[in-house]
Parts: C-alpha cells; structure tokens; sequence
C-alpha cells in the first residue's frame, strides 16, 4: 500500500513540475517576407529572470528561445557568460519591429553585445544560433508577443 501511494505522490509531483514549465512558456510570431515563424519562448521579465537567461542550458529546442523584456531601459548589453549555447539575439524597437540582428554569439564569451541602433528597445529575443538565415529573419521584419502590445 505504501508503495503505491509513493508512486502516485511521485507521479503527482512529476506532472505538476511538467505543468509548471509549460506555463512558463508562450508563442511569439515573426512576421517575415515568407511568412510568419511562431517559436515557444521563455520570458525574462525580472531582474533575476534577466541576469540568469539562458545561462547553465545545453541545448536549446528547435524553434524555441528566450525573451528579454526591456520596460524603460536605456542601455540593453548582452553577454554569453555561462551560456553553452551559440545565439542568434533578435533587438526589437517599441513598435515590434526588428531594429538590430547579432549572430552567432560565442558560447561562455563575457563580451558585451550592445545593439547598433539609436532606437529606443522593448525586447531581445534569444534563439539557437542559424535560426536567423534558417527562417529568413531579416532587419525591418515585426515580432509579435503579448508582452509586446504597442502602447
């Protein structure tokens, strides 16, 4: 009796951790030349959820990321420190749309990527490195996210 009451508790707390992190994912759409291109992406919205990122990860699902949401910044600089996985990072102005493209950024590098642009960010998106010319994301495409209505 015991050992079954063990196994239901393990499938129990299995199935809740499972639940948990797919709540924690969302879809976000480019909108590209070719059409749309939908990822499942992990938000980092808090200064923890920020400064961890992708940091720790081996791999990184096919068509999937991580979006960092800029609320008010005024400097964004990104950095691989602790980070396994070689990045494409995506720069998206208050308006959606994709201002600035860095690729292929070297895995555990503690070089500060700061986006070419004077533009005002809202959010970088990071996703597995080639994913930029895979899906034919280019400078001037749009994203779209719930946690990037226009105002």
């Amino acid at each position: 009796m015991m050992s079954k009451f063990v196994k239901l508790f393990a499938v129990a707390l299995l199935l809740t951790a499972c639940s948990k992190k797919d709540d924690k994912l969302s879809e976000l759409v480019f909108m590209t030349s070719d059409g749309p291109v939908t990822y499942q992406i992990e938000t980092a919205v808090t200064k923890d959820e920020m400064s961890r990122g992708l940091m720790e990860r081996k791999s990184l699902a096919e068509n999937s990321g991580m979006l960092f949401v800029l609320e008010g910044q005024e400097e964004i600089a990104m950095w691989m420190k602790d980070t396994y996985i070689p990045l494409d990072m995506v720069f998206v102005n208050q308006d959606g749309k994709i201002v600035w493209i860095y690729k292929n950024a070297e895995p555990m590098s503690t070089r500060l990527i700061r986006p070419q642009t004077q533009e005002p960010l809202s959010a970088v998106i990071e996703i597995n490195a080639g994913d930029i010319e895979k899906n034919g994301i280019k400078v001037g495409d749009t994203v779209q996210h719930e946690l990037l209505k226009k105002k």
